[in-house]
């Protein structure tokens, strides 16, 4: 059944002519604004990424617009209103500026490269102020108004931006809840339908069978006559308690960009049964992701399967479901049909139905299963020890019933003392949990002791920090935990030295910051003893001052000295003289 009818298409002058669909009914009822904003910038609207797209541990919560491999692209202002926060960050939205608009939304953009004239003076006073790049300032609404249609900033490539682009978001403002953007006229070219992949079907108890066995059904689809099928229309059967799962993705007009669904619906047997519909969410909802998808097999196999079924502490709010919260019972000898209805966020349609036989019988076979672990409710708090290696999980830290599953291994080879198993590594876990090492006496007082995880044999960083002759490890991921060293200090050089390091014709100095296994903790840069404004970018390992930043005198030589720690304390040095 269509959730939206395309209600209008109106010609809309940016460059090029694009399609508007307009919304007019929206979650729970609500009537969004059709505003008539100016587009934040000025080339066509093309999308890279979806409003609730997959990613990582959580839901894309803007628009990603490309600005085709370049940046300095310049930003406008949606409407009228004031700057009320801007955050600066080596990571995530890097360089990000939030703007107030009387109508109650807050718009956003991210990943700038730089600030107009008149605001960046604004925070590279306060970054001076602060001795930080890192900043998250706010401001009230008589300090920085700004009209629609008014440049506020330049697109970029900052933070963990993965390429040029600007990400384009608008929350409700006393909430900061991101809403799709596309409830507000957003002006895009999109009548490409959604991608359907494949479905995976699961038994959801020891006793369920699918196709006569307790694991997970996966089967690719194909198109042709008009809608999705299964390949090879293979022949399901099931008993028990199943769900259903689907991977799909969408493309918008002229971008090669997976993006992510609006809506996915199930019907059994004629019957609406389940349906995701992502209007909007909190922040703090946004890891359930690990739990809106099958997580054990985005970890083996990479396929990405959104399941339409709910658990138990999935606390979502964008599900509508029946009280089965999208379970199935087979019925004993009953041809169960299953049909989705998929969306993107501009109505464009895709289709796929197939059956599934319940075996006959009036009983659910009984499935051989080796004796069930101890389970771990998702709700209540969990603590173990073995020999003195220990978890402690909060409540909540788990979407339903895991295994208890722990173990002290031999050492293999890496890393000090025994290796302590936290559960399967493909269990997802909400909320951050501690473990403890103990340290063995002839590893107390070593330098560099910190935490690692173990994997095909190599050891990645976990952190921590030495509480009496322990290690405690602060991580929300399950794996096998151990004890290790790291005594290398990071390196940092210059990069890209003009002749006799005379500067006086450049915009920048640069430098490679890298380290080989904690990872680089802190920097801090100074010219002539003065602390110096320099920009990290840790995606490409680059430390750069900007010398129209820089507050020293033009014709001089001048002593840079920049300090770098890693996250286990080691430490470097780089002391030059340069000219500018």
């Amino acid at each position: 059944m269509p959730l939206f009818k395309k209600t209008a298409k109106l010609a809309h002058n940016l460059l090029t002519t694009i399609l508007l669909w307009t919304w007019p009914l929206l979650m729970n009822g609500q009537v969004y604004p059709q505003w008539d904003f100016h587009f934040p910038l000025s080339n066509a609207a093309f999308i890279s990424g979806s409003f609730g797209e997959l990613r990582g541990s959580h839901f894309h919560s803007g628009v990603d617009f490309t600005t085709q491999g370049r940046t300095g692209l310049p930003m406008y202002a949606i409407d009228e209103g004031y700057v009320s926060r801007i955050a600066v960050s080596p990571v995530g939205f890097g360089k990000a500026i939030y703007i107030n608009h009387p109508n109650g939304y807050t718009s956003v953009y991210a990943h700038c490269e730089w600030f107009s004239a008149d605001i960046e003076k604004i925070v590279t006073d306060i970054q001076y102020q602060k001795k930080s790049f890192a900043i998250d300032e706010s401001f009230t609404p008589g300090q920085m108004p700004v009209e629609k249609g008014q440049v506020i900033a330049f697109s970029g490539n900052s933070g963990s931006s993965g390429g040029p682009h600007l990400h384009f978001e608008i929350r409700e403002t006393d909430a900061q809840k991101p809403i799709n953007p596309h409830f507000f006229n957003l002006p895009v070219k999109d009548d490409v339908s959604p991608i359907i992949q494949a479905v995976s079907i699961y038994p959801l108890d020891a006793n369920s069978l699918v196709n006569g066995k307790n694991t997970p059904l996966f089967l690719p689809a194909t198109f042709h006559g008009g809608q999705y099928h299964l390949k090879g229309n293979p022949k399901i059967t099931a008993s028990g308690q199943i769900g259903v799962g689907i991977e799909t993705i969408d493309y918008s007009n002229d971008s090669w960009r997976k993006c992510g669904v609006y809506s996915i619906q199930l019907q059994l047997d004629g019957k609406d049964w389940f349906r995701s519909q992502i209007d909007g969410f909190f922040f703090h909802q946004t890891r359930y992701l690990n739990s809106h998808i099958d997580y054990a097999g985005r970890r083996k196999n990479r396929n990405v399967i959104q399941k339409s079924f709910v658990d138990e502490n999935n606390q979502l709010e964008f599900y509508t479901t029946t009280a089965e919260r999208g379970k199935i019972f087979v019925q004993p000898g009953h041809n169960h049909h299953i049909s989705y209805d998929v969306a993107d966020a501009n109505g464009n349609e895709s289709h796929l139905a197939f059956n599934i036989e319940g075996l006959p019988g009036s009983k659910t076979p009984a499935v051989k299963a080796a004796p069930e672990l101890l389970k771990i409710s998702p709700d209540n708090p969990y603590f173990i020890s073995l020999e003195n290696y220990k978890a402690h999980f909060p409540a909540n830290s788990f979407y339903t019933e895991v295994p208890a599953e722990f173990e002290l291994l031999p050492n293999t080879g890496v890393g000090i003392g025994s290796h302590f198993r936290v559960l399967n590594e493909e269990i997802p876990i909400h909320n951050f949990f501690e473990v403890t090492l103990p340290i063995p006496d002839e590893a107390i007082g070593q330098t560099g002791l910190t935490g690692a995880l173990v994997r095909n044999g190599k050891l990645s960083h976990a952190g921590g920090k030495i509480v009496g002759n322990n290690m405690l490890i602060r991580t929300r991921e399950a794996g096998t935990y151990c004890l290790t060293t790291d005594v290398t200090p990071p390196s940092v050089r210059l990069v890209n030295v003009p002749s006799a390091r005379n500067y006086s014709h450049r915009a920048s100095i640069q430098l490679n910051l890298s380290d080989d296994f904690s990872g680089i903790n802190t920097y801090e840069c100074r010219i002539n003893g003065e602390w110096a404004l320099f920009e990290y970018d840790p995606k490409n390992r680059a430390l750069t001052g900007y010398f129209k930043n820089l507050r020293i005198d033009k014709g001089s030589k001048h002593q840079l000295e920049v300090v770098v720690t890693d996250h286990t304390g080691n430490a470097s040095t780089l002391n030059t003289e340069f000219i500018y």
